[in-house]
């Protein structure tokens, strides 16, 4: 498998405080990478550095063999990286359908002038962008409901708004931030297996940071742990789950074996 994102020896400091402390990181090509651990661990933030949010205090971040550190976040989106936020960012207001035309902008080849003057051209990349905002929302189920205000659907729908938004920006390296967060057990199934679907038939590489391990173990082919901004631990998520380190870092004993049924 090719290398698709790599870091080397990332940190992020704010003043004395070290959120994320010479982590190295790398994802292939048609993966899933999960990136957990406790709150505070930095993971949210190592997200932040990777999508531009927060320039990096020291180290190097490449994409596809290319330096990216640093880089605005318009710039890393069109090279390929999208991201969903922990803390659900649609617009409630607006139409399924125009959050997701929202997320379609980096790739528009359309100019203010030529919005102004209304022309041909205008209107032609408008009917693509549409056309390819309502194929996302039928993949993902939602195309019945494009003309509805996105506040009416249920969360998990919500949830796979964002989604839609995020993969029309045609990335090639999805990053998910708490998909599952406010979700009941039947929703995080859900989203499960929608992950599995975006990664076989979307090839859609992703990383994700997740809580709920009944989300992580099944879809993630290797597992990162974070802990007060370090990496304590990589491996497979059998090799992860069970070793003690993240354990008395994070998982803990009965938490583990609620979820995972460890006994």
């Amino acid at each position: 498998m090719k290398e698709l994102l790599r870091t080397e020896h990332v940190t992020k400091a704010f003043g004395g405080l070290v959120a994320v402390n010479d982590v190295d990181v790398m994802i292939e090509e048609g993966k899933i990478l999960a990136l957990i651990g406790p709150n505070g661990a930095g993971k949210t933030t190592l997200f932040n550095c990777l999508t531009g949010v927060y320039p990096i205090t020291s180290g190097e971040i490449f994409f596809k063999g290319e330096r990216i550190t640093n880089l605005k976040q318009h710039l890393i989106v069109r090279k390929g990286l999208c991201r969903t936020f922990q803390e659900l960012r649609i617009f409630k207001n607006l139409s399924v359908l125009q959050n997701v035309l929202i997320g379609m902008h980096t790739r528009s080849n359309g100019n203010v002038i030529d919005a102004i003057l209304n022309l041909p051209s205008t209107k032609a990349e408008e009917k693509r962008a549409k056309e390819k905002a309502l194929h996302y929302l039928d993949l993902l189920g939602l195309a019945d409901r494009a003309d509805v205000k996105a506040i009416s659907l249920p969360y998990a729908d919500q949830r796979r708004v964002e989604v839609a938004r995020a993969l029309a920006a045609e990335p090639e390296l999805l990053l998910l931030d708490e998909p599952a967060a406010g979700m009941n057990v039947s929703e995080s199934h859900t989203l499960t297996d929608f992950i599995k679907w975006l990664n076989v038939e979307m090839k859609k590489t992703i990383l994700l940071i997740e809580h709920n391990m009944r989300v992580v173990m099944p879809v993630a082919d290797n597992v990162v742990v974070l802990n007060m901004g370090k990496k304590i631990a990589e491996g497979k998520p059998s090799t992860i789950q069970h070793s003690n380190e993240v354990i008395e870092a994070y998982l803990g004993r009965e938490y583990l074996a609620q979820e995972l049924g460890d006994k």
